[in-house]
């Protein structure tokens, strides 16, 4: 009889969710972000002015939902806060931003500053009624080039940040990698939105620890946005599955005004020319690319590409490199080749007198600071000293200042590294007529017509949008990541090589077609407003499914577990293990900062997660000094 009552159940359930399907389509009211009275907290990882993707876009997210919310609500209240890193050390800041805040109001006031002069939003701007930033401390780890908050984000939000409602992560994976121990995101906000901005398995791929680093960054990646969102954004198809009932591909971005007024402006002064005399011979480069200067952005690809375009039409073509990055010197030598030695006219004879390399010997007493036997002996003759056995080696070293050989042997070897080829690249002997200018606003660069990235590494390349707002040719490849671009007609898609050699004679030869009203549009932030509140709903039938299936329970053990495997000084240490770095001791920080006074002797002490017996024994010992030796390894 069990199986019958059993089937009964089961009938009255789905007749339950039959009587309902009339509800299924509408939103739930905890993920409709056009409802009055929501409050937002936008967090992200880097702040300006670090120029980067993950800062500059979530500071322009939150300046027009700021004014999409004052809209709703008719109010010119502070409904938006932007939440972003405070770089506790000078080193940091010096080294991301080029200068050194001396305290938060100086950074906050840079941000407003821009918002108002460059994004053209001086009412976002107005502390009183416009955007509301605060800061949390981090720390930026040079091996991930990424910042990392420190301490509970969260509880230093719930204090100063207002209302808990809508939360929006701006890369919820590297938020929460390295996280303090606490409460999480869902557990604070009613509604949680993550969105998506770097392929990190890509990348980690790309590595030669790839093999088993990037399935392991793809595996945490996945718990971390199943732990901490209730829908996660996708800004294109390129990036992996996180969690299939919670995610959605959408295009949540936007450009800023001024590339759009170019682009109107340019389609204004249209004048078609569909023959060959519209490239003018008097133009010094054929195209030009903005980006991080990174291998990794497709400069090898393009490299590749002047390669095949000379192969098919005789030259090279010319192009403007504009950006800066760790491996832009590596670049910088491929791209300019290197010279042959008969190219130099040195003769034969030359090359026979060309001084022989230093001996060992030599580097180190230069090094330490000594001469060489054979120059000692020189001078002591000018000087007509008595060159005895004795004298002719006086090893004069001043060992008195090891650390000045340190440093030399440091800046010695640190030169040697940069002069040596990385890259197969780099043995390039023909040089491609590209010029590195440095980094620069894209937007500055008006007088172009051609722009070309050829990265497949991108989820998607906002310098691409801007040139097409501009109203430029843009060639990139058929990829996932430009499947919003392919729709535009001055988007010059290639499957191979052939292709790309024919848009690029094809772009030469011929104007850009002028950008319309309805195209500028879809590349504004109040378009890509609009596509982000809609991205981020959740209907009732999404909601029932996911109950239905136990998928939200499993989500609330994977960020107690997270939660529980973070604690204490075993959290520190899995932390150092998995290359946390800087960022690795967050309980002893928060032990520091937020801890009054200690507990007593036998009693549990939850920052340790050990009581005080066990600290003691042998084992624990044992124990720390394994795990010592261990991350000194890992460093």
């Amino acid at each position: 009889m069990a199986w019958v009552s059993e089937m009964w159940m089961r009938k009255e359930h789905d007749a339950s969710l039959h009587s309902s399907n009339t509800n299924v389509t509408a939103i739930t009211p905890e993920s409709d972000l056009r409802l009055p009275d929501r409050h937002f907290h936008i967090v992200t990882t880097a702040a300006l002015p670090w120029f980067t993707g993950t800062a500059v876009n979530p500071t322009l997210r939150a300046a027009y939902l700021h004014r999409k919310a004052q809209e709703i609500n008719n109010s010119t209240d502070q409904w938006v806060t932007l939440v972003v890193p405070w770089l506790e050390l000078p080193q940091d800041q010096k080294q991301l931003y080029g200068e050194i805040f001396s305290t938060q109001q100086e950074q906050e006031e840079f941000i407003r500053s821009w918002l108002s002069d460059k994004a053209g939003m001086p009412d976002v701007a107005d502390p009183e009624t416009g955007l509301r930033i605060l800061f949390y401390p981090a720390r930026y780890h040079s091996g991930l080039c990424s910042i990392f908050a420190m301490g509970d984000l969260l509880h230093m939000i719930e204090e100063k940040g207002g209302p808990m409602d809508v939360c929006i992560l701006e890369e919820p994976e590297h938020v929460n990698w390295f996280r303090a121990p606490g409460d999480g995101w869902t557990m604070k906000y009613k509604f949680v939105v993550g969105i998506v901005h770097t392929n990190y398995k890509e990348y980690a791929s790309s590595h030669y620890s790839g093999l088993w680093t990037a399935p392991a960054i793809s595996m945490v990646s996945s718990a971390m946005i199943r732990a901490y969102c209730h829908k996660v954004i996708k800004l294109s198809p390129v990036l992996q599955s996180y969690a299939p009932e919670k995610e959605v591909v959408s295009n949540v971005h936007g450009v800023r005004s001024e590339f759009i007024d170019e682009g109107l402006r340019r389609a204004s002064t249209y004048h078609p020319r569909e023959t060959e005399s519209s490239y003018s011979p008097t133009q010094k480069t054929d195209a030009y690319f903005v980006g991080k200067l990174l291998w990794a952005k497709g400069l090898d690809i393009m490299l590749d590409l002047q390669d095949y375009y000379k192969q098919r039409t005789g030259k090279y073509f010319s192009i403007d490199i504009y950006g800066s990055g760790p491996e832009q010197e590596a670049i910088r030598r491929a791209f300019h080749g290197r010279p042959r030695r008969a190219e130099e006219g040195e003769s034969n004879s030359s090359n026979a007198s060309r001084k022989r390399p230093r001996s060992i010997l030599q580097t180190t007493l230069a090094l330490f600071g000594g001469n060489s036997p054979s120059q000692m002996k020189e001078d002591e003759t000018k000087a007509g000293a008595d060159t005895t056995p004795t004298s002719l080696f006086p090893m004069e070293i001043d060992f008195s200042s090891f650390e000045t050989f340190s440093e030399k042997a440091k800046e010695h070897f640190a030169k040697l590294r940069q002069e040596l080829p990385q890259t197969f690249a780099e043995l390039r002997r023909q040089a491609v007529p590209a010029e590195f200018r440095g980094r620069v606003d894209h937007a500055e660069l008006k007088d172009y017509k051609v722009f070309v990235n050829p990265s497949v590494s991108e989820v998607l390349c906002t310098t691409t949008a801007e040139a097409l707002a501009m109203g430029k040719f843009v060639i990139i490849p058929v990829h996932p990541s430009n499947q919003f671009f392919l729709k535009f007609p001055n988007c010059l898609a290639y499957r191979d090589k052939f292709e790309f050699v024919a848009n690029l004679r094809w772009a030469l030869n011929h104007e850009p077609e002028p950008l319309t009203p309805e195209l500028a549009q879809q590349f504004t932030w109040e378009a890509a407003t609009e596509r982000f509140m809609d991205a981020a709903a959740i209907t009732e039938g999404e909601a029932r499914e996911r109950e239905r299936s136990g998928r939200s329970k499993m989500d609330e053990r994977i960020a107690w577990f997270h939660n529980e495997l973070g604690k204490g000084a075993t959290g520190d240490m899995l932390r150092k293990i998995c290359g946390a770095g800087p960022v690795s001791h967050q309980a002893k920080y928060l032990q520091k900062q937020l801890m009054e006074g200690e507990s007593d002797e036998g009693e549990e002490d939850e920052d340790d997660g050990l009581s005080a017996k066990f600290r003691r024994s042998s084992f624990a010992e044992a124990l720390r000094a394994t795990v010592g030796d261990l991350s000194l390894f890992m460093q």
